[in-house]
């Protein structure tokens, strides 16, 4: 569809007239009247209805009106964010970072930026799923998240499993079968409670690998909820939230939680896999590189 004639149109949807978008263009009423028919015509479809001395669009007219609007928007701010780009004195790292490991990657963001000030840093904050998604779009050079479920589609670097706990509203200390003044539960025990677990947006992941081990152990638990969020469930938890859940270790700061018990689970199975992962196509980011070599998480 040629830009310039839809540019016509929605000038003589804001003018109400033909004679009146064609002195606001600075041209004459003819050529924008039969501008206006090739794009009716290409379209196959009607776009205005005469309306006393006013032309108005039909529905068809409406929703391209709409839709256009959007494109022109979409140009304006493409154009815009290329001009800032191109003038930027700042390198630009577009990085995405998964809820599941904020605290976990939290140091190396710090060392980064101590390292780099001159760096600029743009982080989207999402799960996991979505950010795998940006990455395949081109709208991230890297991101910070669990191992991608289908590793062959991505570059990374994995880093050790974090350790699994469990973390229990303390009303529901008389509901547990075994001691949980030990600092340990079973794993097989957290599936006798109501339960949050995290669950991905879309596709396969932590959910099914700890619903998996239930089920092996002849185990049905009944979750509660679905959540995305290792912070939003500790919080419901030391809210008052009857439930229990499991999470990475880096993620749970016991010292401040008063209403609930975290406990290590035995036996404990590895479920938290935290990988730096950029497209195959997109060469790696020589700063974190450079932060890598030596060793992570920093000792």
């Amino acid at each position: 569809m040629d830009l310039k004639r839809l540019k016509y149109f929605c000038k003589v949807v804001e003018h109400g007239s033909i004679s009146q978008a064609a002195r606001a263009l600075n041209m004459a009423q003819p050529p924008l009247s039969r501008r206006i028919q090739e794009l009716e015509e290409e379209l196959n479809a009607s776009l205005f209805v005469r309306n006393g001395n006013r032309i108005e669009p039909t529905d068809a007219g409406n929703f391209l009106y709409r839709r256009a609007s959007d494109i022109f928007r979409q140009i304006e701010n493409t154009t815009r964010e290329t001009i800032q780009i191109a003038n930027r004195e700042k390198r630009l790292l577009r990085i995405g970072l998964t809820h599941l490991y904020q605290s976990y990657f939290k140091p190396l963001f710090l060392e980064l930026y101590r390292k780099h000030p001159e760096i600029e840093l743009r982080i989207s904050v999402s799960d996991s799923s979505n950010l795998e998604e940006q990455l395949n779009d081109g709208l991230l050079d890297l991101a910070l998240i669990q191992k991608p479920y289908q590793p062959e589609c991505f570059d990374y670097i994995a880093f050790e499993p974090v350790k699994l706990v469990a973390v229990i509203n303390k009303e529901l200390a008389g509901c547990v079968s075994s001691d949980i003044n030990s600092g340990t539960i079973p794993y097989l025990a957290i599936g006798e409670l109501p339960l949050v677990l995290l669950q991905r947006s879309r596709d396969s992941g932590i959910y099914e690998m700890l619903f998996d081990n239930f089920s092996k152990g002849g185990v049905n638990p009944n979750v509660i909820m679905h959540i995305a969020q290792p912070g939003v469930i500790i919080d419901w938890l030391e809210s008052g939230l009857k439930a229990a859940t499991l999470l990475p270790e880096s993620e749970v700061d016991a010292s401040r939680l008063e209403n609930c018990f975290v406990l290590d689970v035995f036996p404990s199975p590895q479920v938290f896999f935290p990988a730096m992962v950029k497209t195959i196509d997109m060469p790696w980011l020589q700063e974190f590189l450079g932060l890598l070599e030596q060793g992570y998480p920093f000792k």
